[in-house]
C-alpha cells in the first residue's frame, strides 16, 4: 500500500492503527479502576470514582491535541 493509498483514505493508516491500541488501553484502564480516590484541585476537595477521574483525564487529553492539531492546520494553511 503506497502512502499516497492511506492519504486518500484506501487502507489503514498506523496512526488508526495507533488510536485504535490507546483507546483500548484507556478503556480497560477506566474498566479495571472503580474504587474511589481523593481529588484535590484548586481549593476544592472531592471523591469521586476512579475510573470517572480517569475517564475526564483522557477526554481533556483527547481534546486538548485535537485544538492542537487544529490550531497547527490553521497556521499551516
Amino acid at each position: 500500500m503506497s502512502q499516497q493509498q492511506v492519504e486518500q483514505g484506501n487502507g489503514v493508516s498506523w496512526r488508526m492503527i495507533l488510536g485504535i491500541v490507546v483507546l483500548v488501553a484507556a478503556v480497560v484502564l477506566i474498566a479495571q479502576n472503580s474504587q474511589d480516590a481523593p481529588v484535590h484541585i484548586f481549593w476544592m476537595n472531592v471523591t469521586m470514582p476512579l475510573w470517572v477521574l480517569l475517564a475526564i483525564t483522557f477526554v481533556l487529553g483527547g481534546l486538548t491535541g485535537w485544538l492542537l492539531k487544529a490550531r497547527r492546520v490553521k497556521r499551516a494553511g
